[in-house]
Formats: C-alpha cells, structure tokens, sequence
C-alpha cells in the first residue's frame, strides 16, 4: 500500500531563511540582489527592491567615481534612513581605483558593501571592514560597516571568515589610515559578515554546483570556529541559478541564511540596460550561455559567463584571448588579422582604437599607461580590452549596429526563470518588475507542496509551465529539413550558416563559413541537434565526430557532398 505523505505548513516568505540576516539588514525578506556592473544594478533597481524590504547592491564596478558618488546622493535621498549596499570589486591592475572608491564610501556612510571578484583580502577591504570598530562595554567587538563577500572557492571564503591579516593591520597603522582602538577591534571581527556561496552564475563564476560548494563553505565555516569562535556567526548565502521558487526552497533548504539573485534582474524594467537586451534576456534558455574573456581581467585569462544568443560576442572576445596568448603585439599580427579586426569587431582602424585607448588608461591609470608605452604587449592587452568594455557600453545603450557585439552577463538561471515564467504575468517583459519578482518568487516558494508516494499531488499553478509534446518537436524538425535540395557542397554549405545562424539567433550573414564550431560558442548539444537534422536532410548516418574532424562548416560541406555523392553511385 502507498503511504500518502503530506508536508506541514511552510513558514511564510517572510520567515523564509535566517531571522539573524533580516535583523542585520533590516529586511522583510532574506532576498538579496547582486550587483551588476556599470550600473546595470542602478538607482532604480534598488529603490525598488529596497523599498520591497530586499537588499540591494549596487552595481559600481566599471563605473567613475564621480558617477558612483551622484548614485550615492541619490539613493540617500529616495532612501532616507535606510542602509545602502554598494559593490566593491577587486582590481589587481588598479589598485589605488579600490582604496579610492573605499575612501568615498567611507566618507559618504555607506553601511554595507558586496565585496566581489576578490582573490585575496587587500589594504583597501581590510580599512572599510576596520575603520570606526570599536569594543563596547560588555568586551564585544562592534564593526561601523558591513561587508559581503561574494565567493565561489574555500580558499578565498576563509580569509573572510578570519579577522583581517596582521601584515595588512600594521601597514594601515603605519600609513595613519586606522587608530590602535580600531586595529583591535579588527582583530576580533571577522572580515566578513555575510558570505554568498556563488555558484554557476552570469558574470565573473567558477560555474560550480551549488548543492556541492553550499555544503563545503558549511564545513568550513564550522572549522574555522574551532578556532576562531566568531566565524560561526557569518551567514552563508547562495547564488547561481537561483531564479525560480524550486531552486529558492532547494537553498533554504539546504540551510542557506539568504538567497541572492542576478541575471532575473537584468531582465526587469528597473535594470539601467536597454529594452533590446531585456528582450533578448526574456527569450534566453538555459544554454544559451558561454564562457567568455572578462574585461577587467583579460591578461589573467579570467572569463565570465555571458549570453550567447542573438550576440557573437563570447566567440569574438574569445578570438582576441587567442591572438593577445599566441603573439607578442598588434605589430606581429598576420594582416589578416589585423584586418579582421578592424572590419569585423572594431569597424575601425587600429591606430584610431589605440588613440582612444591611451586617452583612457591617461586619464584613468597613467602608470598602466606609461606601461602600455614601453611593453607592446600590454598595449596589445588594453585595446582588445577597448572592445570587451565597449560591448558592454553598445548593450546597456542598445547601440542598433552593435547588435552583433553585445556583452551581456547572463547565467543558466535566465533561462530557468523563462520557463517558470511562461505561464504567469512575467511572460511579458514590461511585466517584470524587481519587487514583483522576488515577492513571487519567495512567496511561491513558501507554499505548500504535498505529495504522495506516487510523487507530487499539488504543485502551485504558477509552477507549471508549458508541455512540449513530442508531435510538436517533431513537426519543428519536420519544418526545419523539408524541401531542401542538395545540389553541391556550396548549398549544404548555405544550410548549415542558416542552422548555425538559427542556434544563436543571428542572421546567416553573421556566420563564417571559414571559422570553427567552436569559435562560435556553439555547445555539444546544439551541434548533435544540427548532426541530427543533417542525418535527415541527406538520408545518410553520421558519424558524432564528424564535426571534430572537419570543425569549419566548410570543410564539413565538402565532406558531407562528397558522402552524398558516394551514397547515390551506391
């Protein structure tokens, strides 16, 4: 006989997570949004979220410190009495940028920064977590500011769960930048308040799995404790993929203290970016991601997870990581090269992108850019750094002939939220909005689920999303490789740009016929789902590697005729 098993009733959303994080930020709701750089996390995503009883940061990175400052006197108007969270990234190129945006938050009161991208503590964090600490009467240590701290790795967790290095203590003791009182405060306060455990997500990722790296900060939170009694209150948040109400209750579940959401953010009417990427957003599965070059890291090889449909550029940063790793400058390019570069990702001439670049990093880093002087292959670094900080600029403007390089920081969890989200209001993108998709989501999360031995007996209806029936995958394939006509490799050649076009959402007219599957970001399972349709189009049976073997779709054209040919003598 089958027991029925029924769950009691879910605390509300409000009760959802820790009650100690709520308290610490002063919120309705254990639900925080991510930053999300140059200002795409801008004033109007947190008013909204903010005024909804979430926490939000704001996204500074990328941003000047004038722009940063305005955001400030903004926000403290709209939000009067209410702590602000900013973001704090690290930049090992730039260090004097990180302690002078340190400076301003402390000298404008900023209570709680989203430290992230760190990977080891710095003078600049170490003085906004230690500046204004005190002991109070009872022998606690109390910090002014707040800090959360943005991880996907244990070993860069563990210094946050720590009071800050003594090395880094002493020298701001030495330069005058804290007292003798604040410096033992430090001493007794971890660095961090909160950690976010970032799992597989848009942006900078390590694309770990989340119920594998929640667990493992979990033990080594427990630890560290042994040793240093105060790391067991650090609350431990989780991030990456976190974009529907299963994915929600899974992490609370797990015993995150608070979830953070991201790329879902992006796709509100709030986010400072365009309406063409909210609607390429909105149209987004979850493979429609790839990894590419971060801007701000491009020399460390660091990447970061961007979306790939509708946009070309995860294969075009990736093609200028090739170039920047196998040649020592811009002057010993092939000329090929350089003309590629100038037709098809910079549309202009070189020496003009240079001229830019040096006005830049002049105004910005003089010292980066006396070094690009002297080192040619920095100067290389800096210019194909000119597209990957443009691509992003071209997207939050929704520049039109741009389209094609469009960086856009995007996570599978885009795509999951799309498919909960068909069946509800936010099927429409002018239906977005911040506030209403956290409360949604928590609240949905919340609910109460029964289910039987059989499995689930009562799902939420908001839940279910659409059923895709195998006649009508059937009829799409039916569509796709009807009433071709195979006449030589020039037209398989034209067929696969159209399938290739079709996977990433461009026009054909985008795709190279010359360059690799690879370069254009195009996963396994698209490039099988093409093999596929091939198979049908030619009646023949193909072999999974063929496209390793011939990894342009010219070479591949060329050998599929040639197989077709000896198939109708047979």
């Amino acid at each position: 006989m089958n027991q029925a098993i029924s769950f009691n009733l879910p605390p509300a959303a409000e009760k959802l997570g820790s009650a100690a994080f709520r308290q610490r930020y002063n919120l309705r709701l254990a639900y925080m949004a991510g930053a999300m750089a140059n200002g795409i996390a801008g004033e109007a995503l947190v008013e909204s979220l903010t005024r909804a009883g979430c926490l939000a940061s704001f996204g500074a990175a990328g941003l000047s410190l004038p722009r940063v400052s305005a955001a400030i006197g903004r926000l403290r108007q709209s939000l009067p009495g209410r702590p602000l969270c900013f973001n704090l990234i690290h930049t090992p190129d730039d260090p004097a940028l990180e302690r002078n945006l340190v400076e301003l938050y402390l000298s404008t009161g900023i209570e709680v920064i989203e430290a992230s991208a760190f990977m080891a503590l710095t003078s600049a964090i170490v003085l906004y977590r230690a500046r204004g600490a005190h002991i109070d009467a009872s022998g606690r240590a109390v910090a002014q500011q707040r800090v959360i701290a943005k991880v996907s790795r244990r070993e860069v967790a563990e210094p946050f769960m720590r009071p800050a290095p003594e090395s880094l203590l002493n020298a701001l003791l030495a330069e005058g930048a804290l007292t003798d009182a604040e410096a033992a405060a430090a001493r007794l306060l971890p660095m961090a308040d909160d950690i976010t455990v970032e799992a597989d997500s848009g942006g900078h990722t390590d694309r770990q799995s989340l119920v594998c790296a929640l667990p493992a900060l979990m033990l080594l939170r427990a630890r560290v404790a042994h040793s240093f009694a105060p790391a067991a209150n650090v609350g431990l948040g989780a991030a990456g993929g976190i974009s529907t109400p299963a994915a929600i209750r899974a992490a609370f579940a797990m015993g995150a203290d608070y979830v953070v959401t991201g790329s879902i953010n992006q796709a509100c009417i709030e986010s400072n970016t365009s309406p063409a990427i909210r609607r390429l957003l909105a149209g987004a599965d979850l493979a429609d991601v790839a990894m590419a070059p971060a801007a701000d890291m491009f020399e460390l090889g660091v990447q970061v997870q961007v979306l790939k449909r509708g946009t070309l550029f995860a294969s075009r940063a990736g093609a200028l990581w090739m170039l920047y790793r196998n040649y020592p400058s811009l002057e010993a390019l092939p000329q090929t090269e350089r003309d590629r570069l100038e037709k098809d990702f910079f549309k202009l001439p070189l020496t003009t992108v240079q001229i830019q670049t040096e006005a830049f990093w002049r105004e910005r880093n003089p010292a980066m850019a006396a070094r690009a002087q002297q080192d040619p292959k920095v100067m290389m670094g800096l210019i194909f750094r000119w597209y990957l900080g443009q691509s992003s600029r071209w997207a939050i403007e929704g520049v039109p002939e741009r389209a094609m390089d469009y960086q856009v920081w995007c996570g599978p969890a885009m795509g999951a939220f799309n498919v909960w989200a068909a069946d509800t209001p936010f099927a429409q993108v002018e239906m977005r909005r911040a506030a209403d998709v956290a409360e949604a989501l928590m609240t949905a999360a919340a609910q109460q689920i029964s289910t039987t031995a059989e499995g689930p007996t009562s799902i939420p209806a908001v839940v279910i999303g659409p059923v895709i029936t195998a006649p009508t995958v059937a009829a799409q394939t039916s569509k796709v490789t009807q009433h071709i006509q195979v006449e030589d490799a020039e037209s398989i050649r034209d067929w696969l740009m159209e399938q290739v076009a079709t996977q990433l959402d461009v026009t054909a007219d985008d795709i190279d016929p010359r360059r690799t599957f690879e370069s254009y970001a195009l996963d396994s399972a698209r490039a099988l789902l093409i093999l596929t349709r091939l198979e049908a189009k030619l009646s023949l049976k193909l072999s999974p590697t063929l496209i390793w073997n011939y990894p342009t779709i010219e070479k591949l054209a060329e050998r599929l005729f040639q197989m077709s040919q000896v198939q109708e003598l047979a």
